[in-house]
């Protein structure tokens, strides 16, 4: 009978505990333009956020065109602390800053 009760309890906090991490969705964007370039943000009830826009941009010596990234996203690890990320990917790599907030 105590196995029964343990487990029950077990499974009401399994429950809880789930139901306290359901994440919704706050807030998105997105936008794709027909020369290539575009634009998406979005934030999440858990404060992770993220925001990236692309263009097509002209490299010297090249006759095609290349794409340029930038953007940031924001995240809590599991010990609490917040950070945020700004980059930018184009013809010369990736390039991240992390920054602790």
């Amino acid at each position: 009978m105590k196995f029964l009760i343990a487990f029950a309890f077990v499974l009401v906090s399994c429950y809880i505990t789930n139901a306290q991490e359901d994440v919704q969705l706050v807030q998105f964007t997105n936008e794709n333009n027909v020369d290539g370039s575009y634009n998406f943000a979005y934030e999440q009830s858990d404060g992770q956020k993220r925001q990236e826009k692309g263009e097509l941009k002209q490299v010297e010596g090249s006759e095609t065109p290349a794409i340029s990234v930038s953007g940031s996203y924001e995240f809590t690890d599991p010990d609490g602390s917040r950070y945020r990320v700004d980059y930018t990917a184009d013809e010369r790599g990736y390039r991240p800053t992390v920054t602790k907030l």
